[in-house]
């Protein structure tokens, strides 16, 4: 099976790349180019990303405190649990967790893993503030730590992912380091199998390509790692962040990431692992996505305003990153309206490059994963690119609306 697919992709990609189709339509061929070899590129990329670790790296064992935030969370014990059994030295090692005025019995879940670990420290927060405040709160409590991991309430770590995560900042020019995170439920339905590849594709090829040039553009919320030194002086504008006189309730990894780009490298640690639970209903995917989408709008124009500094091909990277997405909705308009009933062309030069877009994530997750199932992650890039694209006009329109959506 696996033959014939290579087969029609490689069918597929003769076509695209079809001097007949440049000829005809050169806008939209040199589009399609650019988006083919944009995505091409990023998987070349990071074959070459090989983390270059410091001498000091496997003995470097700084002051760690893992904050945790959370907000109406039923697997919050799991999470506390994982984070208090990891293997680093337990009297450099501060566990905190911050309840945000859950509605639900999450904070008495937590005190009855507070009762079997009294080492942990919690927070019970007055009043919901979000998701930043809860974090900040978390990094004014636990003291003077080197080393601020954030993970998220429905993630776990494996017992060494600190250890290996920490051992990063050893080279004192890393500011933040992003962990590698998998989806935990990936067996629950289509949709969660879906989100697995995604997942392991915008890690693993994404953040490797990114980290190849010390500028990973977001640590994410489920298990990340930031000096303290760096984040310090920024703490009071990030907690603060504003947009359009609306404070920031979301966003909160994308955005810290940003302000750290600036003066510090960013890096991806492929062997720090984690694992995270994703949507597992349309209707909460749908609400994430459109949040995130908020969110990558935003703070793209704030990346903007520094990866420019970065190295030419990251530079390169990254505004592709941004203009292409833009331009998509505008693609799909004329591929399934205008050129159907106007042109009276089916869109075969679309669904061509989404095939094989789709069969190249599909390949690459099954080489390195294993999955029996890894053929329900392609629907994935085809729902993205048939769907999920008409959210970032509505995400446009709707920026200034900082409700959180899923809480």
């Amino acid at each position: 099976m696996t033959t014939i697919v290579v087969l029609v992709a490689a069918v597929v990609v003769v076509k695209i790349f079809s001097f007949e189709n440049l000829r005809i339509e050169p806008v939209w061929a040199v589009y399609g180019l650019v988006v083919t070899t944009f995505i091409f590129s990023r998987f070349g990329l990071a074959l070459f990303y090989r983390p270059k670790m410091p001498a000091s790296a496997a003995t470097y064992t700084p002051t760690v405190a893992i904050i945790i935030p959370a907000y109406n969370e039923p697997a919050i014990a799991d999470t506390l649990e994982a984070c208090l059994s990891v293997d680093y030295p337990s009297e450099k090692l501060r566990v905190v967790v911050v309840d945000d005025k859950s509605s639900d019995d999450t904070l008495e879940r937590i005190r009855r893993v507070e009762s079997v670990h009294p080492e942990l420290l919690v927070i019970a927060a007055e009043r919901n503030r979000g998701k930043r405040h809860a974090m900040a709160a978390g990094i004014a409590a636990e003291g003077d730590s080197e080393i601020l991991v954030f993970i998220d309430s429905d993630s776990q770590v494996r017992v060494d992912a600190v250890r290996k995560l920490v051992a990063y900042f050893a080279d004192p020019s890393v500011g933040a380091v992003a962990g590698h995170t998998d989806v935990s439920n990936k067996e629950t339905n289509l949709l969660t199998r879906m989100q697995a590849m995604q997942y392991y594709i915008a890690f693993r090829v994404y953040k490797s390509a990114e980290a190849l040039f010390s500028a990973v553009t977001c640590c994410s919320g489920c298990f990340s790692g930031y000096r303290r030194a760096a984040v310090d002086p920024i703490l009071g504008d990030w907690a603060g962040q504003t947009f359009f006189g609306e404070p920031s309730t979301f966003g909160d990894d994308r955005s810290l990431t940003n302000f750290l780009l600036r003066d510090w490298r960013v890096l991806y640690a492929p062997d720090a692992q984690a694992y995270t639970a994703v949507p597992d209903r349309m209707h909460k995917f749908l609400r994430q996505q459109l949040r995130w989408k908020k969110s990558w709008l935003r703070e793209s124009a704030r990346a903007a305003k520094v990866m420019w500094r970065k190295h030419p091909v990251m530079v390169a990277m990254f505004y592709l990153g941004v203009i292409l997405p833009l331009l998509a909705p505008q693609i799909l308009f004329r591929a399934f309206v205008v050129q159907p009933h106007f042109l009276k062309e089916l869109p075969f030069w679309y669904l061509g490059g989404v095939a094989t877009v789709a069969l190249l994530y599909g390949l690459y997750y099954r080489l390195h994963q294993y999955e029996k199932y890894w053929y329900k992650g392609i629907f994935f890039t085809m729902f993205y690119s048939v769907v999920l694209v008409w959210q970032l006009p509505y995400a446009l329109m709707t920026i200034r609306d900082s409700k959180w959506g899923t809480r």
